[in-house]
């Protein structure tokens, strides 16, 4: 009896202590994720003008009465990217689908592709932006235009896109979803904790300050139309 009553002793300790370690580890969690939150008000700026088509690979469309589409980044991609110190264009002729690759922009050493959200011929490219990438961030539905596109296969396409109130809710959605995304990344940069912890924001994207993993992560999971085989 004396035996058994010790090991439901050593049972019990050991059960309880593996409840103040969870909660331990939970509350821990807690605080990680509050110290890594970005203030809402730092998204306030991610819109969408009337009458532009938003895909999941954040890449926009808008229609030109031409029939051209003209194509670019989204404004959320541009504010959490940040920096962009180049700009891969596709050539004028190349036949796309959409899903495939488009375009790509670099920030040092790294690399961000974006897919096509139709299916079409590439006709014209912003070539300025080889000279100014720059340009693509500060005003990525207008001066950031990438190339147009004389589109196939618009009507179909058109209906994996989002636009207006859609679009918007959208955005609002993704932006949390990137709160959480960016949340559960180890915040290795002591300055960019600093600075989210005293409500503060980075100068430029926060992805300028994550460390290489980071990025690929976002890249797989944000950049991505949702029906790619990529």
């Amino acid at each position: 009896m004396v035996a058994l009553f010790v090991i439901l002793t050593i049972v019990v300790c050991v059960m309880a202590d593996s409840v103040v370690q969870w909660t331990k580890a939970k509350k821990e969690a807690g605080a990680h994720a509050r110290e890594n939150k970005i203030p809402a008000y730092a998204f306030e700026d991610v819109t969408t003008p009337a009458g532009v088509f938003l895909d999941p690979g954040h890449t926009w469309v808008h229609l030109a009465h031409s029939g051209a589409a003209h194509v670019g980044l989204d404004a959320f991609a541009r504010k959490v990217v940040g920096r962009i110190d180049g700009v891969e264009l596709p050539a004028v002729g190349e036949e796309v689908h959409r899903g495939d690759k488009l375009f790509a922009i670099r920030q040092g050493e790294r690399t961000a592709s974006f897919q096509s959200p139709v299916d079409g011929v590439v006709t014209t490219v912003d070539e300025a932006l080889a000279r100014h990438p720059e340009a693509i961030g500060a005003d990525p539905y207008a001066m950031g235009w990438v190339c147009s596109i004389s589109p196939r296969n618009l009507a179909a396409n058109l209906k994996r896109l989002r636009i207006a109130d859609e679009a918007k809710s959208w955005l609002k959605s993704e932006v949390e979803r990137f709160q959480e995304f960016f949340a559960a990344r180890p915040l290795e940069n002591r300055a960019l904790g600093q600075v989210l912890q005293d409500g503060g924001l980075p100068t430029g994207g926060v992805l300028e300050l994550m460390d290489d993993e980071t990025w690929t992560l976002f890249c797989e999971e944000f950049l991505r139309s949702e029906d790619s085989e990529m």
